[in-house]
């Protein structure tokens, strides 16, 4: 009976019979080609063209490796095609990418992952298509390392990438907005993200991916955009100011709840400051109220 090759990681299965008298050397070849499987780093060149990784059977290849280095210059948009077999894998995009190019592991027939510029992200191909474990991966390439504290049990975060954890007494720092799931206890004051600049327009925008307190000049009568990156559960407010000529109006997209139906109105005279605290009921839902006329 001949020799067979298992599915994923293609070792040799030794069929009845085979190979008399060599079995140490078939056994050492199908140790280094699990210790390939388990461990080996490999480097992936790109340019304009897709790059198919190699497969063989019982002997070593490039997508048997664990860890996936790709390097070059990006012209042009590619795919890194893998075998169409079960197996994760975490990939490193160390290329240059010009604008407009993006890097795709997939198999040849099923959809596939991008992986983002600079970032390492932990793929899994389920032997049909490839996944990422959410939108960016872990986004270890281009932001703060997380660390996480003894005092910490489970955090949870959207995004692994913009949190960053400093244990004890030390000052803790969230970057963005984020949601957390399960209950966390940490020592010491968190320390938030300070207030987002936003730019006065005819039409506020609004992004609450970029924290949860906001500040803004009005210099004339202005109208609050529907916010984006809204997540339920979000909270925060927005300082608003008015400047030195004062009377200055806002109005409000109709994403914008208040109570009775009715928007607030603003403290009108120079140099004031109120605050419009929000609350993300949906998407489409933020529900708000102002405090007025703070006094310096």
């Amino acid at each position: 009976m001949a020799s067979t090759y298992t599915t994923n990681l293609r070792f040799e299965k030794q069929g009845d019979g085979e190979n008399p008298n060599s079995w140490g050397t078939k056994i050492n070849a199908v140790t280094d080609l699990v210790d390939e499987a388990l461990t080996a780093y490999t480097t992936i060149t790109v340019s304009s063209v897709d790059v198919t990784l190699t497969s063989n059977n019982g002997s070593a290849d490039q997508s048997r490796s664990a860890f996936i280095e790709v390097v070059g210059t990006l012209t042009e948009s590619v795919d890194l095609i893998i075998p169409a077999a079960k197996k994760g894998y975490v990939v490193f995009n160390n290329a240059t990418v010009s604008a407009g190019t993006s890097i795709t592991i997939k198999t040849a027939a099923g959809t596939g992952a991008n992986i983002a510029s600079s970032a390492i992200q932990m793929v899994i191909c389920d032997s049909v298509s490839v996944h990422s474990l959410n939108a960016t991966g872990f986004g270890l390439g281009t932001a703060s390392a997380l660390n996480i504290g003894t005092s910490i049990n489970e955090l949870v975060p959207v995004s692994l990438a913009d949190v960053r954890y400093v244990t004890t007494s030390a000052a803790q720092t969230v970057t963005g907005a984020k949601v957390f799931t399960s209950v966390m206890a940490i020592t010491g004051a968190p320390v938030f993200s300070p207030k987002v600049s936003l730019t006065d327009a005819a039409s506020i925008a609004l992004d609450l991916g970029t924290g949860t307190q906001f500040h803004v000049r009005l210099g004339g009568n202005r109208t609050l955009a529907a916010p984006t990156n809204a997540r339920e559960g979000q909270t925060g407010h927005i300082y608003l100011y008015q400047d030195g000529t004062g009377s200055r109006t806002l109005a409000y997209n109709t994403n914008w709840k208040f109570a009775s139906g009715t928007a607030p109105t603003l403290t009108t005279s120079i140099n004031s400051t109120d605050i419009l605290v929000y609350s993300v009921r949906t998407s489409t839902a933020i529900d708000g109220f102002i405090v007025n006329d703070l006094k310096r």
